[in-house]
């Protein structure tokens, strides 16, 4: 872990995820980037183009200031790499292209609570996972680093996923000499078709050497199965693969369950389907 990326809008919820990075990042000696994404201005009369240009400049102008303080907020008298990025484009694009040029290891954003998902993390951060094709840890408004001490890794023993989606969580896992439970969620008592039991063979290799503990929860509703575990299992960081269409997108809808309250308690990890 070298690169973390965090995207900025000076909102609470992306303050909360770039003080839960540094501190991640202390663990790891790794770079903190900053990036903040201002959409551009939208010219629909071509008599207000010096107008538009001079308004848009000032705002780059402010949100750099704005930046020096947000760093000036997260090191104090710590001593951190961070770095800062203000671009002018489309939010996931920019947030991609960033994640890049700076080789990040992962994607740090903020996880608005209920009631506050249409924003920028709403439809930016599903792009972002969708199309980033990297690693995004999503951190709840609520949400405090604690020193990592499990993680719960929430599969559904799809063969077709490459073991390189598991590569970061690998490594987590291994520098932090940390127990992961790997956790499946069946709608019934039944036996693994012969597709599970190959993901799950893929899975268990994957993790060889780190000693996974695998458990087993029957529930109808998926969402619900992982909460009911992380209640009895107490969990620090929850990760799954970012399979397209899965319940991960509709955490950032309109609809919040009681089966997706852990998402207001700790970070998940949503890890790339490569």
């Amino acid at each position: 872990m070298k690169n973390i990326l965090v995207p900025i809008d000076f909102s609470e919820a992306s303050h909360k995820a770039a003080k839960y990075a540094v501190a991640f990042a202390k663990s790891f000696d790794a770079i903190v980037t900053l990036v903040n994404v201002i959409p551009p201005a939208i010219i629909i009369d071509d008599s207000v183009v010096d107008y538009v240009s001079t308004a848009q400049a000032e705002l780059v102008k402010d949100h750099k200031k704005l930046m020096g303080q947000e760093i000036e907020a997260l090191t104090g008298n710590d001593w951190i790499r961070i770095r800062d990025i203000v671009e002018e484009g489309s939010p996931a694009e920019i947030i991609r292209q960033t994640a890049e040029s700076v080789r990040a290891d992962m994607i740090v954003m903020g996880m608005k609570g209920k009631g506050k998902s249409n924003s920028f993390f709403g439809s930016t951060t599903t792009l972002v996972i969708r199309k980033s094709g990297f690693p995004v840890m999503l951190i709840p408004e609520s949400a405090r680093y604690e020193t990592i001490q499990n993680i719960t890794f929430a599969s559904d023993f799809d063969p077709d996923v490459e073991s390189a989606s598991y590569n970061l969580l690998v490594k987590m896992v291994q520098k932090l000499n940390i127990p992961v439970y790997i956790l499946n969620v069946q709608k019934k008592e039944a036996d693994l078709t012969p597709e599970e039991t190959i993901g799950k063979i893929n899975t268990s290799l994957a993790f060889a050497g780190l000693h996974p503990q695998f458990h087993s929860v029957f529930d109808k509703n998926v969402e619900e199965g992982i909460n009911t575990f992380i209640e009895r299992n107490p969990t620090d960081v929850l990760a799954m693969v970012a399979h397209p269409h899965n319940f991960i997108e509709r955490m950032f809808g309109t609809v919040h369950t009681k089966a997706m309250s852990y998402q207001t308690k700790i970070p998940l990890l949503v890890l790339p389907d490569k």
